[in-house]
């Protein structure tokens, strides 16, 4: 009986050590949301820091997970996401790596943004003049109805793709969508002049602006047109078929009927606008006015600015949008107005 009684105590004590060493030697969540390395630092301190800002749970562990990974001198200056690390070599991975100099932020434009989700974004990455960013790209929802909104600046001489664009209205539709690192502390009109420069960059690349000369549409009638198709649907497919139902609703005089511009009226998120909604007092409102809003209601990526260049022939005039962004397609009103009573509930 004893035999068995110490048999188990140890198996226990075995069992607590394993459970103890694999805890300590993982990863914690940390109390800040990054870890800054400073130039200069000794790899002493950057372990100790860790540990005191928990991302680290064993400083021995981690220090000899160090030792072993033979990166313990080139660990490198810059601020570090450490979340979701799922060892201690991947965090000697990830600061060894390099990270953002402590001077910049990261800013990541997600297609479909708008220059309201660009601005907070801005806030939330630490980029000191954010709040000024609209004065650099004007005041979204520019329209006649308005008159003390801010049209951007004109930089058509230094970008000419700007030419196309109404003066009145923002840069919404020109910041592309990609990851950029600015200075902390540069100005937004030096931080916008950089969005504006990788999206003349990225668009050349594409061979947009070649596709856009040879279509008899406006680089401005065309990312309109895509920043519609890219809050409407969601997959490349569906953006093609968008876009020939939308071109073709335009050259019969049909309106849009996007539920998505009239959003970027009331800054709601909803597949099917309300009638209070419809009855907005503004271009954008394509339910009321006919033709395409003054211009893009988001910055839309590289996938739906070709949907628009090179979509594909369909026989439909409608289509919705349901909650889980399955999109349903109708040759007829009656058809559509079977498929709003059935999906949209």
């Amino acid at each position: 009986m004893k035999k068995t009684h110490s048999l188990t105590l140890f198996l226990l004590i075995v069992a607590a050590l394993a459970w103890s060493g694999a805890y300590l030697s993982t990863p914690g969540r940390g109390s800040v949301a990054t870890f800054t390395v400073v130039q200069g630092e000794s790899t002493d301190s950057i372990a100790n820091r860790l540990k005191q800002d928990g991302f680290v749970r064993s400083l021995w562990l981690f220090k000899l997970a160090l030792r072993q990974s033979g990166l313990a001198g080139k660990l490198q200056p810059g601020e570090y996401v450490l979340s979701g690390a799922q060892n201690y070599a991947e965090i000697i991975a990830r600061l060894s790596a390099g990270g953002v100099a402590a001077n910049e932020v990261v800013l990541k434009i997600i297609e479909g943004w708008d220059l309201r989700d660009i601005q907070r974004e801005l806030e939330r990455a630490g980029f000191a003049d954010q709040g000024n960013f609209l004065t650099a790209t004007g005041d979204p929802l520019a329209d006649d109805y308005r008159s003390d909104l801010r049209p951007a600046p004109d930089r058509s001489a230094e970008f000419p793709f700007l030419e196309s664009k109404p003066k009145e209205v923002s840069l919404e539709g020109y910041l592309f969508p990609d990851t950029y690192r600015l200075f902390r502390d540069a100005g937004s009109p030096d931080a916008v002049r950089d969005l504006l420069a990788n999206f003349q960059r990225r668009l050349n690349q594409a061979g947009i602006f070649a596709l856009a000369a040879k279509s008899g549409r406006s680089l401005h009638e065309i990312l309109t047109m895509a920043s519609i198709v890219e809050k409407e649907v969601g997959t490349d497919e569906d953006r093609r078929l968008a876009a020939d139902i939308f071109w073709r609703r335009l050259a019969q005089g049909m309106p849009l009927q996007a539920d998505s511009t009239v959003n970027y009226v009331t800054g709601k998120s909803v597949p099917a606008a309300s009638a209070a909604d419809l009855a907005a007092k503004s271009r954008y409102n394509t339910y009321k006015f006919p033709g395409l809003p003054p211009g893009p209601i988001c910055n839309p990526g590289l996938k739906a600015i070709e949907a628009v260049l090179k979509p594909t022939p369909n026989a439909y005039w409608y289509f919705l949008t349901d909650s889980e962004g399955k999109v349903y397609y109708a040759r007829t009103i009656d058809e559509h107005n079977r498929n709003k009573a059935k999906y949209l509930k």
